[in-house]
């Protein structure tokens, strides 16, 4: 059989997606949503904060690296790189830094996140307000009243990413029925987006392992001798 719309019986069920969208609308809902809203946020705040602290870390290492390179020379300390290369490698380390510090104050990732942790404790106070209601679940001004609240405290900030509401279905396990691979995922997908930092932080240690393990291999080749060397 075919309805009207072109939809057959059999396809009906593909309109389940959309059925969150006809909730009943009560303090029960609302306060459900605004939770899950403020722990996403929580969960963003978190990520911008180690994004500040991997960020300031990795300019922390590039500079005292670029430091300790431009004082071996006055230290008498002997680098089998030749000069060419040696100056090459301290600016790139000189690069690095200037261009960290120009991502650390474009990103500006500690003030976002105390704005989006702001968002999250204002979500959380709308929260408190309703919850002595929603056993009872039937004041609709209340209801009102602060879907108009929310609305505006969602459209004051920015909004989190998908991956802290990612997070969020692994926070409510009694909601979002997620399998073990599925957990793994996010998390690893929540790790990998610090993947710059450890690719800098590989680079700066290439950077030593040029300068210094060389003359390690120049060391050997320097006191290895010829065995039929002719007299």
């Amino acid at each position: 059989m075919t309805y009207a719309y072109g939809f057959h019986v059999g396809q009906k069920n593909r309109m389940n997606p959309f059925q969150t969208d006809f909730e009943e609308q009560s303090l029960q809902t609302l306060y459900r949503k605004m939770k899950k809203t403020a722990m996403a946020r929580f969960n963003s705040a978190e990520r911008l904060r180690r994004h500040q602290t991997f960020t300031l870390w990795t300019l922390s290492l590039f500079s005292a690296g670029l430091i300790v390179l431009s004082a071996i020379p006055s230290f008498g300390i002997q680098v089998e790189a030749n000069e060419e290369t040696y100056t090459f490698l301290q600016f790139i380390l000189s690069l690095f830094v200037l261009v960290i510090s120009l991502l650390l104050a474009s990103s500006n990732y500690a003030h976002k996140a105390e704005k989006t942790h702001r968002c999250a404790l204002e979500i959380n106070d709308l929260c408190h307000e309703i919850l002595p209601k929603c056993k009872e679940n039937l004041d609709d001004d209340l209801y009102h009243t602060t879907r108009f609240k929310y609305s505006n405290v969602l459209n004051s900030y920015d909004n989190h990413e998908d991956l802290d509401f990612d997070l969020v279905k692994i926070q409510l396990p009694e909601e979002y029925s997620l399998t073990k691979k599925q957990k793994i995922f996010i998390k690893l997908k929540y790790w990998l987006t610090f993947w710059i930092h450890a690719l800098l932080i590989l680079i700066l240690l290439s950077v030593f392992f040029t300068v210094f393990i060389k003359k390690e291999e120049s060391n050997q080749a320097a006191h290895t001798t010829p065995a039929s060397a002719p007299r």
